[in-house]
């Protein structure tokens, strides 16, 4: 008898000890969309894509999520309606990063050698990782994949044969601009339809 209570006390006490950090660290998935934001804005300060003010503002509405997202976890879980609130949030939030960082402003005084030749800048390294971003966390399918890296190679043939002649114009170089504009709208709105990859 003895035997058998200390091997369900011993049971009992694995599972209450397995399950404490479970309920300590109510599931958060919002953690890693808050991540990824904060490293978009910082890409937009590097870049000199967003202003001070621009700045201050997103920051200010990241601060705004946290706090709600800690008020909804006061009671040790986020309800399903909870849940959606943060993530109408997180997704608005998210649209402002990319309008504000595509506006066409910049930082005042900011100066890049590498905004000078669109084949080397900011823009596509972002881009690049923007599409790395949604192969890892599953919002870009494979075709989608696929038909974002075919624009971006189709942007750096035209690239290529625009700096033939050891010239970049200034048309040939607003097309470019326009051309990565187009892909950057592309790669969002990939990223944010309702196709997932499986």
């Amino acid at each position: 008898m003895k035997p058998l209570f200390v091997s369900m006390l011993l049971a009992g006490m694995a599972t209450l000890w397995l399950s404490a950090p479970a309920q300590a660290r109510p599931h958060d998935p919002g953690i890693n969309a808050r991540q990824h934001q904060q490293q978009r804005i910082g890409q937009g300060v590097r870049s000199g894509d967003l202003t001070r003010s621009e700045v201050r503002r997103l920051e200010g509405e990241q601060r705004h999520i946290r706090r709600e997202e800690r008020r909804y976890l006061s009671d040790g879980h986020l309800s399903r309606a909870e849940r959606a609130d943060l993530r109408h949030d997180q997704n608005r939030a998210s649209r402002h990063i990319y309008d504000e960082k595509h506006d066409g402003q910049q930082r005042q005084g900011w100066q890049n050698s590498v905004r000078r030749d669109p084949g080397v800048n900011a823009r596509q390294h972002n881009q690049r990782d923007r599409m790395r971003d949604g192969i890892r966390d599953g919002s870009l399918t494979r075709q989608e994949t696929q038909d974002l890296r075919g624009e971006q190679k189709a942007i750096r043939a035209e690239e290529r044969q625009y700096k033939s002649d050891g010239v970049l114009t200034r048309n040939e170089r607003q097309d470019l601009r326009q051309d990565q504009r187009v892909a950057s709208q592309h790669i969002y709105q990939e990223r944010h339809d309702a196709e997932q990859r499986f």
